[in-house]
């Protein structure tokens, strides 16, 4: 694999605008069920297995599932923010440098398992009590300098977990 292939797997994200209801459906139904792939991967790994990665240079296999917890909590308070805020700026971090903290690095993945789980039925419980105007409030993305809608959003949270999840795949020989 090329080192493009490696870093984005499944392609880079980029909004789409538009979606029919099937492929809001189909992006709601990966968030419910992607945290159950992740645990099946990986619950069972031993410590070095959890320090794989899936190109050199890349995070392990054990700082992707905490990336993942973290990236998609703040997700879904992004989602919280624009639907109780008119158009406000996302929530950003150094969400790279929370992913080489020594605690990402160390901490037990059932730890980010039980996150991911957790904010994925919050997360898609409030979606599905959304409104079709609900979906086109967004917020400012600071680091990207766009205004994002939060049906955008919605895929962007799908792609994500995808993504991520092929990188422990490719980790893993998969």
């Amino acid at each position: 694999m090329d080192i493009q292939s490696l870093q984005f797997p499944i392609g880079k994200w980029a909004p789409k605008g538009d979606y029919t209801a099937e492929e809001i459906q189909e992006r709601l139904t990966t968030l419910k069920t992607i945290a159950a792939e992740y645990r099946a991967l990986t619950e069972q790994l031993s410590h070095e297995e959890l320090q794989k990665q899936y190109r050199e240079g890349s995070w392990t296999i054990q700082q992707l599932i905490h990336h993942v917890a973290d990236m998609h909590l703040l997700h879904y308070i992004r989602f919280k923010h624009a639907l109780t805020e008119d158009n406000p700026n996302g929530v950003v971090a150094k969400i790279d440098a929370w992913a080489t903290m020594e605690e990402a690095k160390t901490a037990p993945i059932g730890f980010s398992l039980q996150m991911i789980e957790g904010t994925h039925a919050r997360w898609t419980n409030l979606m599905e009590q959304m409104s079709v105007e609900d979906f086109q409030k967004g917020y400012f993305h600071p680091l990207r300098q766009i205004n994002v809608k939060l049906i955008d959003a919605l895929d962007m949270g799908a792609w994500h977990a995808k993504h991520h999840l092929a990188h422990i795949k490719i980790a893993l020989g998969k």
